[in-house]
């Protein structure tokens, strides 16, 4: 203002100014990750204000584990994907349901797993309606491996060991030689004790999915459902 400045403040003007540099640019690297973890408490928020299915309490005597759709019917919103679906799996063998992208084959998994319920129709387990089972039921009953699969932040052992908490090592083993991911497991830097990254990240899709396919084995449930797993 007076056309002059001493030299102690233009120092310091200087100093100041070189500083915020650096933490300007660190503040603009986090904007993607803002927006991401916005969008994640949305998708979050609107999973936790969904309505909870309503499912009895007490289990329900199950005569087998098959699995039956009768004229099925399934949408999001107004967009109905599944029109009167009907079939029965093979008892104690394997079922493949095949259709291009978008035809409704994970929608009719996830049926099977009650994350939703069916519209119209029935899903039945063991001849029993499932909006008759209670979900702990469901749960136990059945092994799903996703589309996407997702690991925590643990080591391999334990990963796989979520699908039945108190296998034993040699289980575990067992678990990962049927699901063909012994070898390459066994090939990490600390071999069942490695430390997967947040989501498997340090994975590839395949090795994951493997993985997730040794722990729906360790489970021993008697229905497991693979969402196009490899």
């Amino acid at each position: 203002m007076s056309g002059s400045i001493e030299a102690s403040a233009f120092i310091t003007c200087i100093i100041l100014a070189l500083g915020l540099v650096k933490p300007l640019i660190q503040a603009l690297q986090y904007t993607d990750n803002l927006a991401m973890a916005g969008s994640t408490v949305k998708e979050i928020s609107g999973l936790l204000e969904e309505e909870e299915l309503d499912r009895p309490h007490k289990p329900v005597k199950l005569d087998n584990s098959q699995v039956s759709f009768e004229n099925v019917g399934f949408g999001y919103g107004d967009a109905e994907v599944l029109h009167g679906v009907s079939f029965k799996a093979v008892p104690k063998g394997m079922t493949a349901i095949v259709g291009p992208s978008g035809s409704g084959k994970s929608t009719v998994a996830r049926l099977i797993a009650s994350f939703w319920e069916a519209k119209s129709g029935a899903v039945r387990i063991g001849g029993v309606d499932v909006r008759e089972l209670p979900l702990s039921q469901v749960m136990e009953t059945i092994s799903y491996v996703s589309q996407d699969t997702f690991l925590f932040h643990l080591s391999v052992h334990e990963n796989i060991r979520i699908g039945r908490p108190g296998a034993t090592d040699a289980e575990v083993i067992s678990a990962a030689k049927q699901a063909s991911c012994h070898d390459f497991i066994s090939a990490l830097f600390q071999g069942y004790d490695t430390i997967l990254g947040d989501g498997g990240g340090s994975l590839s899709g395949g090795e994951r999915q493997r993985i997730a396919i040794a722990g729906a084995i360790l489970k021993n449930g008697p229905i497991i459902i693979l969402d196009e797993a490899a």
